[in-house]
């Protein structure tokens, strides 16, 4: 067995320290490790560290592949992919995509001298033996996918990249240029990406094919008239997608506030038409309060199950590929704080929750009809001394994976910063032990 010691959202907590390194006082954000499964119930991490002394600051970025069984396969501190001068007051976002042969694209920010804070994002890709087979830069990232031929695509909010499993850039260097403000992504099952762009009062769709050509109408299809809020996607298999939003009652004293909120879905097909009316199908509406921050995942037979919060806490419904509920009623799933959902890759939904700082957090399983597989209560995780907890992603096996930070001072000065994973399986047991696996021991 291996080392075992005390795993659209990210939630990272920031540290307010009177010093910090070798500089003075200021905010320290610890982001957790990245993630992505290898297909086989393992997992493969990237995630930063750094090196101290009076004059001189050192972050690394390292990579660990984690067999099913807990053990590592690159070594003791995994393979060093990138480096830069920075201390703890500069972090980077890390993501991390598999690239379907057991290998993964990671991505991250080099912080550069001059201008002071200013950095730089690369894109390397890792082959299964532990090989960086390329690195580039990149115009910059906020999600990432596979592309469904060994490559990935990349999405800022200005452009949509493609990069092949080769390093080739079949999008040209700067991608497709895109105004996406906030948005999700989701694959067209083609070699292209399905993108929603969301702000109050709009939402709109669009498509981006394998070639890199705009398939839908100038600025996007609008998904859903004039009240729409946040908003989710997943493929529908078909070429389209369906998505998942908030929907705004405003006021009726003529005031610009916003007097209910409801969460509905909306399928747009392959070629951009809106197939549930001008204002989609209502997944949750309930007068007595409000339903907000949906979270969805496909069915895998063209609909979709979606998430929400609620009064009594997180509840899901299931609808088909007309719109239809096809659950007698939502489920509660627990009474916590939305953190993330999953496929579980059978037609239901793993989901994770965390009730914030200084409880644990737990991990729940819905099959396609509703019932939950993991006990009334769920799986525990056991997240020991939390700062930063990141998001979840699929074993490949029916269960997830999960990764988080912690920190401990010296003083008032941060002295060391470790990164956990952990992985649920399919029946909720936790292989790799009540407490993780710690990256840098």
């Amino acid at each position: 067995m291996g080392r075992k010691v005390v795993v659209w959202a990210l939630v990272a907590v920031v540290l307010l320290a009177a010093s910090c390194g070798n500089g003075g006082g200021g905010i320290v954000v610890i982001r957790p490790a990245a993630i992505t499964g290898d297909n086989s119930g393992g997992a493969i991490a990237f995630y930063q560290t750094w090196r101290m002394s009076d004059d001189h600051s050192l972050v690394e970025f390292h990579a660990q592949i984690i067999s099913p069984e807990g053990d590592f396969l690159w070594g003791e501190k995994g393979i060093l992919v990138g480096s830069g001068d920075a201390d703890f007051y500069w972090t980077s976002d890390l993501y991390a995509v598999n690239d379907g042969s057991g290998g993964t694209f990671v991505m991250w920010r080099e912080p550069l001298p001059e201008p002071p804070y200013h950095s730089q994002p690369h894109v390397a890709k890792i082959d299964s033996g532990g090989n960086v087979e390329w690195q580039r830069d990149i115009p910059g990232v906020e999600q990432a996918i596979p592309d469904g031929s060994g490559g990935v695509i990349i999405a800022c909010a200005a452009s949509v990249l493609k990069i092949d499993a080769e390093g080739n850039l079949p999008w040209g260097e700067d991608g497709v240029s895109l105004d996406l403000g906030l948005f999700d992504i989701a694959s067209d099952n083609s070699g292209g990406i399905i993108i929603v762009s969301y702000a109050v009062g709009n939402i709109s769709a669009q498509r981006v094919d394998s070639g890199g050509n705009i398939l839908w109408q100038t600025g996007g299809v609008e998904v859903c008239g004039i009240r729409g809020g946040a908003a989710r996607l997943v493929s529908d298999g078909s070429g389209g997608a369906i998505i998942a939003y908030e929907y705004y009652t405003p006021c009726g004293d003529g005031s610009q506030g916003c007097c209910d909120l409801d969460i509905y879905a909306q399928r747009i097909d392959a070629e951009g038409d809106i197939l549930w009316g001008p204002d989609g199908v209502p997944v949750c509406v309930e007068p007595l309060w409000w339903q907000y921050s949906p979270g969805i995942v496909a069915d895998g037979a063209g609909g979709a199950i979606v998430f929400f919060v609620e009064e009594v806490g997180i509840c899901a419904r299931r609808i088909d590929a007309d719109g239809h509920k096809l659950w007698p009623e939502d489920v509660q799933v627990w009474e916590g704080a939305y953190l993330s959902v999953i496929s579980d890759g059978s037609g239901g939904a793993v989901s994770v929750y965390y009730g914030g700082e200084g409880t644990n957090a737990t991990a729940q399983r819905l099959d396609a009809a509703g019932r939950k597989l993991w006990g009334p209560e769920g799986t525990t995780l056991t997240l020991r001394d939390l700062y930063g907890l990141g998001g979840v992603v699929s074993d490949g096996c029916g269960g997830v994976l999960i990764s988080w930070s912690t920190v401990k001072f010296t003083g008032d000065e941060v002295s060391q910063v470790s990164y956990y994973v952990q992985r649920v399986d399919a029946e909720g047991n936790l292989p790799w032990g009540d407490e993780g696996i710690l990256l840098n021991p």
